[in-house]
């Protein structure tokens, strides 16, 4: 199973492609709205071609939930935004992720 971290603009398209392609998928964001969004069969952003993507991957049994799952593969897709000031990327949100991430998988994942 992979579990892809960060349902944003590039971790859903990721997740769904995953999905569409026959994988176990558990798409993972913190968003309780964006999670209860996507459980309905509502998509929150437009892109070309995302709809049927969407459409196939619940197909195929896509999940979401607010919470980390024991996976073999993590796939973290979340902000990393960009501090003028420091000029440097804000690693808070990866940390974070990575974090919840060691308190749940096995010995093995990737």
């Amino acid at each position: 199973m992979i579990n892809v971290i960060g349902l944003g603009y590039i971790g859903l398209p990721t997740a769904l492609m995953f999905a569409k392609s026959g994988v176990e998928v558990v798409g993972t964001d913190l968003n309780e709205k964006l999670i209860d969004s996507l459980s309905k069969g509502k998509l929150t952003f437009e892109e070309e071609g995302l709809e049927e993507l969407f459409s196939d991957a619940i197909e195929k049994g896509i999940k979401f939930k607010t919470e980390y799952q024991k996976s073999d593969t993590y796939i973290v897709a979340v902000p990393t935004p960009y501090i003028k000031e420091s000029k440097k990327l804000d690693q808070k949100y990866l940390i974070s992720a990575i974090n919840s991430i060691l308190d749940v998988c096995e010995k093995g994942a990737v």
